[in-house]
């Protein structure tokens, strides 16, 4: 004999309830989704740009040298000399200064004016010419920071001296040193303890943002602070911070408004 279970199913307001509970869920869950797809894809947007600024170096650099030594980067001459504020540099400082180095491969068709701006920094403006050429750069048409290369630059003419202790100068050419960080998202701030990055919020001692090597390696990292740079013939770094100048020693330090300043106002 055949028997039936009696089986009840959703009734028809359950089955709303559960619709209107999902369609709420979606709903907040969509601005969450779109944010975090829309910074990764400004993550990439950004380790691209920095990518393609540092393929920029290296290709003027292969016709900015002289005898067999590797070219150098914009900001020096084929002889490794400073190139002084002026024509040359389109009035932006001379080439220790980053808007001096970037504004020589903006004029030589490197790359177009966006390409210097991080996609999450709302405080940078493109620069704009009416002429054809970008007649001065300044540190509010920019969001990275170089390698700061003022040491070594006396002797750089003189190929027989100890360049041991003047490792950055000689990082600012096509190296493809993998220990060595040429270039970075800017630092906002005063120092340690209250910098932040295009990507954090201001003051908040939290600095995340891209990075690249002299290999042309990027990466987007979550600290200032790398193990075993090394810069040229120099020793290498147990701990390196990317914004500080240590006392003593050939490591990272990236510079954005001048030669020397590691820190950028918001």
């Amino acid at each position: 004999m055949l028997s039936y279970r009696n089986t009840k199913g959703f009734s028809a307001i359950e089955m709303i309830i559960v619709i209107v509970v999902i369609v709420i869920g979606v709903a907040l869950l969509l601005p969450i989704l779109g944010q975090t797809r829309g910074k990764g894809g400004r993550f990439m947007s950004n380790n691209t740009q920095l990518r393609g600024i540092h393929q920029a170096f290296v290709t003027f650099a292969q016709s900015n040298k002289r005898g067999g030594y590797d070219g150098y980067f914009p900001g020096l001459d084929a002889s490794g000399r400073v190139i002084p504020d002026g024509e040359d540099t389109f009035f932006s400082g001379d080439g220790t200064f980053p808007a001096a180095r970037l504004v020589m491969l903006l004029n030589g068709n490197y790359f177009t004016p966006e390409y210097v701006i991080n996609p999450a920094d709302t405080r940078a403006i493109e620069t704009t010419t009416d002429t054809g050429d970008y007649e001065r750069l300044l540190p509010e048409n920019y969001s990275y920071a170089l390698l700061e290369i003022t040491g070594a630059l006396t002797f750089a003419e003189d190929k027989t001296r100890d360049w041991s202790q003047y490792g950055r100068a000689i990082e600012w050419q096509e190296t493809l040193n993998t220990a060595a960080i040429v270039m970075s998202d800017r630092a906002i701030g005063t120092g340690r303890d209250d910098m932040s990055s295009v990507w954090t919020e201001t003051g908040s001692g939290d600095w995340r943002g891209g990075v690249v090597r002299n290999d042309n390696s990027t990466s987007f990292e979550t600290t200032t602070e790398f193990e075993d740079t090394k810069y040229g013939n120099a020793a290498a770094n147990n701990l390196d911070h990317l914004f500080e100048d240590a006392a003593g020693a050939v490591d990272a330090f990236l510079v954005f408004e001048d030669a020397t300043t590691a820190y950028s106002d918001d």
